[in-house]
Formats: structure tokens, C-alpha cells, sequence
């Protein structure tokens, strides 16, 4: 894929280079847990890491905080980080019920940490940063977009420790965008907070979740941009995988869902926004959050801002 100046222009908007994020750690009914025990990817990602192709093709290798691009990253990459494969034998499986309260932390500093990034962090939150750049403590995020969580349940036969994820994924949770009273740039990403404390990424796992093994995908994507004669800027994604088994009562069956890569490609909905609508200035009117549509535990809807 050909990249054009628009590519650099927009990367450069992101602040902190190379300070991006991972997933790391999670939160069940109230509880912290021990840091990366249950991502596959977060667990012991490997890092440097070469990708096959980039949008940027001066920057193949990745380090562990780096981004994904689904438009010409692996699969594997795309679904649950890079070479997760590699380490979901060493990724143990977190036991919830159907219907607990999960909580997600993201940390921007590249590994090996010390206790201090995720011990007594303010706010109670499972991680932070507490240097002079960041005076809250609080981990901020250094890119807009929404959140998303999607469940891919284990198929029959196979373990989870050796599912890739190719089978179907089902949207569970979404935190967007919100109109504000700023004439200039109403959009507020919610997640990102224009890099200031951001939103908790709480969210239940729904109580009609039948009981199995399944791979939790979280993921914040950095949306791209698609605008009439200028080549393309792909979306970053951010994803890691937590390896769960469900106890439920419940004895349906998920819906159907999307299949990551192939429906997280530059032109699937939701995955880029026009130029003003990057830029805070208005949201698009056909504009849905990628990542297919929301399953509230009785029915799929149509998962868009409400605006």
C-alpha cells in the first residue's frame, strides 16, 4: 500500500513518540489481578518483533508498546498482538461468571516494570506513571478512538491455549465519542480525553454468555482517514487477548460475529473517519464504531454514537 506525506502529517498529531500502549493488566469484580497473568500477548510479547509489511515501511520491526495495522499486519498480530501464539502455553485462564464486571489498564512504558507502575497507583486504577511528564499519575492515553471488546468463544475440540482466533468474534462492550459544547471541536473521544484522565474501561461480561473457553479481545483503535485523492491512512489498533473460562447457567449460543482480520480492513465500517472528523470537527453521518455489531446479551444492534 502507498503511503502519502498525509500519513506522517496525522502520525505526528499523536503525542510522545513511540510512548504508545498495551493492555495489561485486568480487573474482576473489584479486584485487580496480578499483571499480565492472563494476556496472552502482555504475558511475554515479543519484542523487537518483524512484521511481514507496514504502512510505514521504514518501521517494520515493532517494540512491545508499538502499534498493529490490519490492513497489512498477520492475522495472529491483528487478533491478539504480536506473536501471541508464542506465549498463550505460558498465559494462564482467568475463571469469571457469566455477567462479572471486568476492568481493563493500559501501560505506556515499555517493559521490564517495577511494582511501582501498577502498586497503590491513584484512583485506584491497575496502573500509572508516576514521572514529572505525567503529574496525575494516572496513565493517560496518547491516541483517540473508541474502545472495543469482542469474545471468540474456544471451538469445540481444540484448546484454548492453541486457538488462534479465526473463528468468529462477537462485540460485547464499545466506549466512544460524546458531542461537547466547543464550537471548534466538538468531538470528545471518551477513552482519550484529549490526553488527560482517561475513562475506565469497565465493562460485564453479558449473563447470557454460554459457558466455555474463550479469548477475550480488548482493543483501542486509533481510527484511520479516508478522504477523495489522497492514498490512505490506515487505522492503528491496539489488541490483547485475555485467555477466560465462563461459568454460566445460560444454555444458548453467541450470535454470529466478525471475523478479525478480514472485518477490521481499512474500508470495514467504522475503521476510518474523514479528515474533519480525525480532527474533532464534526462526526460523520453514516459513522459506526468498527468491530461489527453490539450484542447486548439478547440481541445485535447497530453500534453508533448516540448524537
Amino acid at each position: 500500500m502507498a503511503i502519502s506525506s498525509l500519513f506522517v502529517a496525522l502520525a505526528a498529531l499523536g503525542s510522545t513518540a513511540q510512548a504508545h500502549f498495551t493492555f495489561a493488566r485486568v480487573r474482576q469484580n473489584g479486584d485487580w489481578l496480578e499483571p499480565t497473568r492472563y494476556i496472552r500477548q502482555s504475558r511475554n510479547k515479543t519484542s523487537p518483533y518483524d512484521e511481514q509489511a507496514s504502512p510505514d515501511t521504514n518501521n517494520n520491526v515493532r517494540y512491545y508498546n508499538f502499534p498493529t495495522y490490519a490492513v497489512t499486519d498477520r492475522p495472529d498480530s491483528v487478533r491478539c498482538g504480536r506473536d501471541n501464539m508464542a506465549h498463550a502455553a505460558d498465559t494462564d485462564i482467568l475463571k469469571i461468571r457469566a455477567g462479572d464486571k471486568l476492568e481493563l489498564a493500559h501501560q505506556r512504558l515499555e517493559p521490564p516494570w517495577g511494582p511501582e507502575v501498577w502498586d497503590n497507583c491513584p484512583d485506584d486504577r491497575g496502573s500509572c506513571i508516576i514521572e514529572s511528564w505525567n503529574p496525575t499519575g494516572i496513565t493517560p492515553l496518547n491516541h483517540q478512538g473508541p474502545f472495543i471488546a469482542h469474545l471468540s468463544k474456544v471451538p469445540e475440540g481444540q484448546d484454548i491455549n492453541s486457538y488462534d482466533g479465526s473463528g468468529d468474534w462477537v462485540k460485547i462492550y464499545s466506549l466512544g465519542l460524546e458531542l461537547r459544547d466547543n464550537p471548534s471541536l466538538p468531538v470528545h473521544w471518551i477513552p482519550w480525553n484529549d490526553e488527560g484522565i482517561p475513562a475506565p474501561f469497565v465493562f460485564n461480561v453479558p449473563k447470557e454468555t454460554p459457558a466455555g473457553d474463550y479469548l477475550l479481545r480488548t482493543d483501542l483503535v486509533n481510527t484511520g482517514v479516508f478522504e477523495a485523492n489522497v492514498t490512505t491512512f490506515p487505522a492503528q489498533v491496539y489488541p490483547s487477548c485475555l485467555q477466560i473460562r465462563i461459568e454460566s447457567d445460560f444454555e444458548g449460543s453467541l450470535p454470529a460475529g466478525i471475523k478479525i482480520p478480514e472485518d477490521l480492513m481499512h474500508e470495514s465500517p467504522g475503521m476510518a473517519t474523514s479528515l474533519a472528523m480525525y480532527r474533532q470537527e464534526k462526526v460523520d453521518a453514516d459513522y459506526v464504531y468498527p468491530g461489527g455489531l453490539l450484542w447486548t446479551g439478547t440481541k445485535l444492534v447497530v453500534d453508533k454514537p448516540q448524537v
